[in-house]
């Protein structure tokens, strides 16, 4: 990123080889469009060269490409509030949606299409908690600052989530394992 700070054009294309799967693979899980994250990613990657010079040298550079990625996300989502009209390149009915698997994925196909199901059915917040810190593996502190709030925030929407997610696999929450270890007739 220094590099290409420093006006170094071929760091730039390195810098979108490495990240832009990352970032593709964040944009389609927040958004559940893998063609709108594609896009995305290329609106994003345009966006980091004219901020480039808002980078803070020696900071890490994934939460900050993160941040102007979810950014971009929700600029479109606004746009698409105020136009929410939904047609193709060339102005026909659109296509079927295409869900892929992101090339970085640590999951098989199934567990995977099974995770962004229920990913989908959570409140954005708890789903956007859920892919920074457990899909992208950010820290509580970047997770919060990508997301704009504080890390208490971000702790309290990840738990929300996982209680969640846990109830919709069927999955006993720490409350439920709790009360089967009482035994009948305990007073506590």
């Amino acid at each position: 990123m220094e590099a290409f700070i420093d006006g170094d054009i071929r760091a730039f294309n390195q810098l979108y080889e490495r990240l832009s799967p990352r970032v593709c693979s964040l944009l389609s899980a927040l958004c559940g469009d893998r063609r709108l994250a594609e896009d995305l990613t290329q609106t994003t990657f345009m966006k980091i060269h004219r901020a480039r010079d808002t980078y803070a040298r020696g900071a890490r550079v994934e939460p900050w490409v993160f941040a102007i990625a979810r950014r971009t996300l929700l600029d479109e989502r606004r746009r698409k509030k105020r136009r929410p009209e939904d047609l193709s390149s060339d102005g026909t009915t659109p296509e079927p949606r295409h869900d892929e698997t992101p090339e970085d994925s640590r999951l098989d196909p199934e567990q995977e299409r099974a995770l962004y199901a229920r990913l989908a059915e959570l409140p954005e917040p708890q789903r956007e908690a859920i892919v920074l810190l457990k899909v992208k593996g950010l820290s509580i502190t970047e997770a919060a600052r990508i997301a704009g709030t504080t890390p208490g925030a971000m702790k309290l929407r990840a738990h929300r989530a996982y209680e969640a997610l846990r109830d919709a696999l069927g999955h006993p929450t720490a409350d439920d394992r709790a009360r089967s270890r009482k035994t009948p007739g305990d007073p506590s």
